[in-house]
């Protein structure tokens, strides 16, 4: 067997190909007692064991930045899939140790589902809030039951043709200026540019004036809450995720109210006839402060979370109204309880201001 003779570069290339010294000072010693095929062979699988040490390696560095990149629930698929991972054991062990270190957390009910552990605790500064409430209006009076503070928002559910896109034009109407700025008008439904120009005509307004205080939008799919400016009043007409599910809509209002600031979102949305909330049921009414019920003629305060101090706690309260050119809400009662409706019939200047 002849000696192989290695440059000092050759043996330092080896060195540097190994991940162990120990182990390429071995493989030296063994090829230089060898002869020069033995030594290739040596060297090729030396070479393999590296390249394998390296994957592991880099492979561990690339899991480790996609967990970090990551957020709220994931499968150990969609990490193979984006890192094109041969080793699922390996991936599995290196998983494991990010669980150990309180990175992430396996969902138990799935094997490879994987939620990332979110422990960023932000601190509310309630002493710097103002406590002032919004100066907004709304048709039927709504105002003047409720309470609106900055960072709310306010569902309006209501069946086909009821009067859910009326009340969302007329709040636009009524807010001009609102928070020194335009109003957004998110334009979900089915009403093109013609009908929403006929709609504001036939309510006798100001175009130029509504054109100069509102900027309409398409909604053209996507993640609507990425339309959301977090300080401006933005009305939404109105919403339907029927593609992720109706009764995924509580997901869908908390990224809505997740990118609002010190603004007001109203959304409106449609609602089957039996019940006073919008499709996806209590759902819908998790996230909203108040929520509105519109039926034919009717009008419901669902759930007020602040309210007058004037008034007795306004959930529940309804009220009669006629809708005329367009968008405009004429009431024909006062706001009271379906239960006080006789006692309203004999009594009816007690309920004035109730």
């Amino acid at each position: 067997m002849n000696d192989v003779t290695l440059t000092p570069e050759q043996a330092d290339t080896l060195k540097k190909q190994c991940e162990y010294e120990q182990f390429a000072e071995s493989m030296l010693e063994s090829a230089k007692s060898g002869n020069l095929r033995e030594f290739e062979t040596a060297l090729r699988e030396t070479k393999k064991t590296v390249v394998k040490n390296d994957d592991h390696r880099n492979i561990s560095r690339e899991v480790s930045e996609w967990v970090d990149n990551a957020s709220g629930i994931f499968y150990s698929t969609d990490i193979d899939k984006d890192l094109n991972i041969p080793d699922k054991r390996y991936r599995s062990k290196l998983l494991k140790a990010l669980e150990s270190d309180g990175i992430i957390e396996s969902c138990k009910e799935r094997q490879g589902k994987w939620r990332k552990v979110e422990n960023v605790r932000l601190k509310v500064a309630w002493w710097e809030a103002s406590g002032n409430p919004v100066d907004i209006k709304f048709p039927l009076g709504i105002h003047e039951q409720v309470v609106i503070y900055p960072h709310t928002m306010i569902a309006i559910a209501g069946l086909w043709s009821s009067g859910k896109s009326a009340m969302c034009m007329s709040i636009a109407t009524l807010n001009y200026g609102i928070f020194g700025d335009t109003i957004d008008y998110i334009l979900c439904s089915e009403m093109g540019p013609n009908r929403f120009r006929r709609r504001l005509m036939s309510g006798d307004v100001d175009l130029e004036m509504f054109k100069a205080n509102v900027e309409v939008f398409e909604y053209a799919g996507g993640n609507i809450a990425d339309l959301i400016r977090p300080d401006k009043l933005t009305i939404i007409d109105y919403i339907s995720p029927q593609d992720e599910g109706m009764w995924k809509i509580d997901k869908v209002l908390r990224d809505i109210n997740d990118k609002m600031d010190d603004g007001i979102v109203v959304v409106a949305m449609q609602k089957p006839k039996n019940g006073d909330t919008g499709f996806g049921g209590d759902f819908s009414a998790m996230v909203p402060s108040v929520y509105i019920s519109i039926n034919d003629g009717i009008a419901k305060i669902t759930k007020a979370k602040e309210f007058s101090e004037e008034v007795s706690n306004p959930a529940g309260k309804v009220m009669t109204f006629q809708l005329r050119n367009g968008f405009h809400f004429d009431s024909t009662g006062v706001w009271h309880r379906k239960a006080d409706e006789e006692e309203l019939k004999k009594y009816p200047d007690k309920w004035s201001k109730q």
